[in-house]
């Protein structure tokens, strides 16, 4: 049976008919495995927050499952505690459909074994991961992602990458899904990856709303081809990592209702990206379910159509994922 059109989940290939609410960036297992750069090892306590086990997040599966959620598409990059098997579990004891990235984060996250590299060899073991199964699992990854640039500019291990991945999103019909600091780079990450070939619209932009969304920024993505996420729906903390104030659901809201105004919700996604302890609803966060309980009515408060929010959690994600 051809791939086209078929969604590639951890428990194997789905049909995207009759798909259902999406959380389309999230972290399910999250640690770091293969870190030496210096910049990890000087700032290895301001990441203690985003060592997350199953045994977390599980909870918060069983509960956005409940809320009516159909699919999560978990983007823990190669080399961060990325587990294929708990992805498995966490699907077949919540019913919801889970899709697994291969990733490759910002340069001090990079696993060591890809340090020197060239594209094509990082490409091939890419390509493995969607095809054959990541690390001699036979679970396949669905989507290429998180795969992040830093504060900026790109530099050529994060090109290398890119380029790689470009390549591997086009010979397997997989989507590529990006992690900008703050939106920085966003363009580039465009330009780098549609030079290797693949078409912007296998392109999705993340973290446009960590802080009040910049909307000239998101048209230019939109009218590049490019899909622009909101995926950190529920945060509305002072974070010390990014060193800023994130921006509100309200904020988030309005920015949503004035793209669709504008009628550029063909192209925006959104997600939550839960990735700390501080993020578990047993902690005081939102939880995984907020995006579909908390957000969904307040954005329609906000005067956002369900249509529209159907479009955005639904008929756009499905898209992105589905294999061409």
């Amino acid at each position: 049976m051809s791939k086209t059109g078929l969604i590639r989940t951890v428990r194997g290939d789905v049909p995207k008919t009759s798909w259902g609410l999406t959380n389309a960036h999230a972290h399910l297992v999250l640690g770091a495995e293969e870190q030496d750069h210096p910049e990890w090892s000087d700032t290895a306590e301001r990441y203690d927050d985003h060592i997350l086990s199953l045994d977390d997040t599980l909870p918060e599966m069983r509960s956005y499952a409940r809320a009516g959620g159909t699919c999560l598409v978990e983007l823990t990059p190669i080399g961060m505690g990325r587990d294929p098997g708990a992805l498995v579990r966490a699907s077949e004891e919540t019913g919801v459909h889970v899709v697994m990235g291969a990733g490759i984060y910002h340069e001090p996250f990079h696993p060591n074994h890809i340090a020197g590299l060239p594209a094509r060899q990082i490409a091939e073991m890419l390509i493995k991961d969607i095809t054959e199964g990541a690390g001699g699992t036979g679970i396949r990854a669905g989507i290429i992602g998180e795969l992040g640039t830093y504060t900026g500019p790109m530099t050529e291990r994060e090109a290398t990458a890119f380029r790689a991945s470009a390549l591997a999103a086009v010979e397997t019909g997989v989507a590529v899904s990006t992690h900008t600091y703050l939106g920085r780079n966003a363009l580039d990450q465009i330009d780098v990856l549609t030079s290797m070939g693949l078409a912007p619209e296998r392109i999705v932009i993340g973290h446009l709303d960590d802080t009040e969304p910049d909307l000239d920024l998101i048209r230019l993505i939109i009218e590049r081809g490019a899909y622009a996420q909101f995926d950190t729906i529920g945060y509305e903390y002072y974070t010390e990592t990014l060193g800023v104030q994130m921006t509100t659901d309200r904020v988030r809201a309005r920015a949503l209702r004035l793209l669709a105004e504008e009628g550029l919700s063909d192209r925006v996604i959104v997600g939550s990206d839960l990735c700390r302890k501080r993020h578990l609803k047993v902690n005081g966060g939102p939880g995984l379910a907020h995006l579909i309980t908390g957000f969904r009515a307040l954005a329609i408060d906000e005067g956002v159509p369900a249509d529209i929010l159907d479009r955005c959690m639904i008929t756009n994600p499905a898209s992105v994922l589905a294999m061409v």
